[in-house]
């Protein structure tokens, strides 16, 4: 279970005050819940003036690096911000390059869950497995978007498809996993290329926790928005104790910097795989 943050805003901001200052800020998140702790990692990322990506992160806890931490988060001044702390899935490494968000071609990447099936995954990426770094799941992930990116999908289609796919792959696989329901826990991902956010909403099974860190009413894989001086701030959960809406998965959600503020479109999805109607853990 790890947490996720994006920040998006119509000219150059900083988004400390959620990361680090508020009462439930991206970095106390890490170690609020001591049965749950973040403990595997960090990142930040964001974008020059030339759109080109700046990305901070390490394979150690937020908490053991706050001045580390704070210091990015200082840095980070950008029309988009993305934030992630991990709690690395089982069996995958524990270090600076697995941790998130994952960065090619211009976009960066960060990933809440467990992507069960990510060998038969990257098997199915073609000529892009060779751009994986490491064993990640969530990499495997990241270039399974780009791949259906390459081809043309909207970053809504692309996060669809990637879905798809799974389950496509799933209904050949499946008797491998026969301890498994479902080939992934949660697909909820942020993506940016430094133009918008773009994220998928989406668990098809319980992960290790019931809630969230900082909000026990709250569905750990059903993520949040909301605006703040004039932000687009989505998030795994609230990061300040002040009004957010709860998404409604399966859906994705895009914000984009606008001359009048920042446009922000949702769009349901009806997902059906294989073996029927696609499953999902929590309704919001």
């Amino acid at each position: 279970m790890c947490r996720l943050f994006a920040q998006v805003a119509s000219q150059p901001a900083s988004a400390r005050d959620l990361l680090v200052d508020a009462e439930f800020s991206l970095l106390r998140q890490a170690d609020a819940d001591p049965q749950n702790p973040q403990k595997d990692g960090w990142g930040l990322a964001w974008f020059g003036t030339a759109g080109e990506a700046h990305v901070v992160k390490s394979g150690r806890s937020a908490p053991d690096e706050h001045a580390r931490f704070t210091a990015a988060a200082d840095a980070a001044r950008s029309s988009v911000i993305l934030g992630h702390i991990r709690a690395a899935s089982k069996g995958i490494g524990i270090d600076d390059a697995h941790a998130h968000p994952f960065s090619d071609e211009g976009w960066v990447f960060a990933h809440n869950g467990t992507l069960f099936i990510h060998q038969e995954v990257a098997a199915a990426l073609g000529p892009r497995r060779t751009r994986l770094k490491t064993d990640s799941d969530s990499e495997v992930y990241f270039q399974q978007f780009m791949k259906f990116r390459a081809e043309g999908a909207t970053p809504s289609a692309a996060f669809e498809a990637c879905i798809a796919e799974n389950w496509r792959l799933w209904d050949a696989c499946k008797s491998r996993y026969p301890e498994l329901e479902a080939p992934y826990s949660s697909l909820n991902a942020i993506a940016s290329d430094g133009k918008a956010i773009h994220a998928l909403c989406h668990a098809a099974h319980r992960g290790r926790a019931e809630h969230a860190v900082c909000h026990p009413d709250q569905p750990w894989s059903v993520m949040s928005f909301t605006t703040r001086d004039g932000r687009f701030v989505l998030a795994s959960e609230g990061v300040d104790g002040k009004e957010w809406t709860r998404l409604s998965p399966p859906e994705t959600i895009s914000a984009a910097p606008s001359s009048t503020g920042v446009e922000v479109r949702r769009r349901p999805l009806k997902l059906v795989s294989p073996l029927g109607p696609v499953p999902e853990a929590f309704q919001s």
